[in-house]
């Protein structure tokens, strides 16, 4: 009797396991065809027909893409765990050193202060220019401004302790470019890329003026001289055409350019330093020049410059609302390890993220091995030697799925971690807590320097305040690492008992799209240790990956490295699929076929209804689709296609 109740029971579980993949499925599905609009021709816009009905759908939704989606998703997990944790701050015994308690402080402080401790003016108060020194709009009334007391490369110094880093000079702690296992102060020129690198219009300079305290009359004179300084950096910066670092000790860069660099470089690590300190230099010709700029600039305009530049980076470095999911989104910014970690444990069950890293590394590793089958064809035509060099970058690129160290307890990390963080726990005010927050994050960084490189097993990344908010995987070319975040692998981006079609073409298109930033023109110059080498030189400049180059870029683009990650990605993902199971039948819970199934699951990567404005670092997202499916010969085939003229060559690079 026993044995024939086991039966059943098995039998039972069986079912049930196969009608959770059944709806699984039959979810994802309903989900792409709600989107779709039919009187839209697959074959003339893909992105219409695929996408058409997007807008519609999420009319009313804080999101325009399924990243966005994803990440409001985890946004509102995490407001429910700091409710919750919020009702346990209540009862005796709540431990308030905890890093839990420290998130919860830095969210209810980002909720519940006062608005007044949000202000512009606040926080110049909090962190004058310089010890003893106010900042021009704060001077006593009737009195001049002391401005032979102004240092400004010592206001720089100081401003970089909480994270300001790309104004006039540019501050990064990294590691060599020559010895990934040496983490150096690299300086070099700013760039002025991102709305928080530079000035705005003349209306809104005037504007943020304004909102620092600055009188209006006063304000438009100002607004005038700093626009036009930061012309006269960036005329300076495309003077500059130097691109190798150098490796010079303190002492040598003051004799080269005249700065005090061992004072500038005390005030940003915080402790004494010696004039042999090793820094990693660009462009020695822009500092030579910026010091003869400096000289010829008037200290006021000069200070007034900094100090705008300093409020746009805080702006962008706040959500600027105590609206309670913008305070979640401003912890995650701030204290991105304890939201993976509050996330983690309150949403994911072990044995289910245990399931879904085994997937998701399965996937990768089969990508892997179809890419090393394309090194071996030889498109490119490259020596053995250069093959064998890609192939060993390739195979050495290792997944962080959820971005914490893999050889370490993540609980005992996270509270080391975060351990010597003080959050208030009397008068609540957000600016005194953010500049704090500002201020340990890049202590972090700081104490990287004289420590060696962290092994794959004590890796994780940093993250800036952007990424900390995103859900969407990145390689990290200097570790040859891909990062996945957890927030990627949850319906409708991710189903781990979903049919493999929807696993490749989604998560397995965006695994090959990072995969394939490793032998981009950017990543095919750094080896598998994170150093630059020559052989990805010489192929960066061999005839055939010249001319996949010139070919990609044929409708020009500024992001060509994305155009090669998304065309090569998608060749690379849709060949994994295609030669590793058997596509030869229709699934059981549609008509269409895997062909259009795939092509139909990619394209939810690319539905959405943003401004095209909204896009950084990449085109928007209808342009991306169509470069990736324009002569994309399976393509044409899924669904029919046939042009009136003769479809040009499909660019291909590896």
């Amino acid at each position: 009797m026993e044995w024939i109740i086991c039966l059943l029971f098995f039998a039972s579980a069986s079912i049930a396991a196969e009608a959770t993949v059944i709806s699984a499925n039959t979810r994802l599905l309903n989900n792409i065809l709600s989107y779709v609009d039919e009187g839209e021709d697959a074959c003339s816009n893909y992105f219409q027909h695929a996408c058409g009905k997007y807008a519609a759908r999420h009319i009313d939704d804080p999101f325009t893409e399924i990243t966005q989606m994803l990440d409001h998703k985890v946004n509102q997990d995490l407001l429910q765990v700091m409710d919750e944790l919020e009702r346990d701050s209540q009862t005796p015994g709540f431990n308030e050193s905890t890093f839990e308690a420290k998130a919860l402080r830095f969210y209810l402080t980002c909720r519940d202060a006062p608005t007044s401790t949000r202000s512009a003016s606040h926080y110049l108060r909090l962190v004058p220019p310089s010890e003893g020194l106010t900042w021009p709009q704060f001077n006593p009334r009737g009195t001049v401004w002391p401005k032979d007391q102004f240092k400004w490369i010592d206001t720089l110094a100081h401003l970089h302790r909480y994270g300001l880093r790309n104004v006039l000079i540019n501050v990064l702690i990294m590691p060599s470019l020559n010895n990934s296992e040496q983490i150096v102060v690299d300086l070099s020129m700013p760039q002025f890329e991102g709305q928080s690198q530079h000035l705005n219009g003349y209306i809104e300079t005037l504007a943020t003026l304004r909102i620092m305290g600055v009188a209006t009359r006063a304000s438009l004179a100002i607004a005038l001289k700093i626009r036009r300084l930061e012309s006269a950096i960036i005329a300076l910066t495309e003077d500059d055409e130097e691109t190798d670092p150098q490796l010079m000790n303190v002492g040598q860069l003051e004799r080269r350019t005249g700065y005090e660099w061992r004072r500038f470089i005390e005030t940003v690590v915080g402790h004494p330093v010696s004039h042999d300190i090793r820094l990693q230099v660009m462009n020695l010709q822009y500092f030579t020049a910026l010091k003869h700029l400096m000289v010829s600039t008037d200290a006021e305009v000069l200070v007034n410059y900094i100090m705008t530049r300093f409020v746009l980076h805080l702006l962008e470095d706040t959500m600027d609302s105590g609206e309670p999911i913008q305070c979640i989104m401003d912890l995650r910014r701030n204290m991105n390890l304890a939201s993976i970690r509050l996330y983690k444990d309150r949403f994911i069950q072990p044995e289910t993220l245990q399931q879904k890293t085994l997937e998701v590394q399965q996937i990768f590793n089969r990508l892997t091995r179809q890419f090393l089958l394309q090194i071996e064809r030889n498109r490119l035509g490259l020596t053995a030697k250069q093959r064998r060099m890609v192939a060993r970058k390739v195979q050495a690129i290792s997944l962080n799925i959820g971005n914490l160290p893999k050889g370490l307890d993540h609980r005992s990390f996270i509270s080391r971690f975060y351990e010597d963080l003080e959050i208030s726990t009397g008068e609540l005010d957000y600016g005194r807590e953010h500049l704090k927050l500002l201020g340990f994050r890049t202590r972090k960084e700081i104490a990287q320097l004289g420590q060696p490189a962290p092994s794959e097993g004590e890796y994780f990344y940093m993250a800036d305040p952007n990424t900390a908010m995103s859900s969407s995987p990145m390689y990290m070319m200097r570790q040859n690492a891909i990062i996945v975040p957890h927030g990627i692998l949850q319906e409708p981006f991710f189903v781990a008992n979903s049919h493999e079609v929807f696993k490749y073409s989604l998560l397995g298109f965006v695994l090959a799209h990072e995969l394939m930033h490793a032998v981009d023109g950017t990543g095919i110059l750094i080896d598998s240790h994170g150093n630059q080498f020559e052989p990805g030189a010489e192929i960066l400049s061999s005839p055939r990956f010249e001319e996949g180059l010139e070919c990609l870029n044929r409708n020009k683009t500024q992001y060509l490295d994305e155009r090669i990650a998304d065309i090569s990605g998608l060749s690379l993902a849709y060949a994994t699929y295609f030669e590793n199971f058997n596509t030869s039948s229709r699934t059981g819970f549609t008509n269409k076929s895997q062909e259009q199934l795939f092509f139909l699951n990619l394209a939810q990567f690319f539905c959405g209804d943003g401004d095209a404005s909204n896009f950084v670092g990449h085109d928007d997202d209808e342009m991306r689709l169509q470069q990736l499916l324009t002569g994309f010969r399976p393509f044409d085939r899924a669904y029919g296609c046939r042009r009136d003229r003769p479809q040009p060559e499909k660019c291909q690079l590896w």
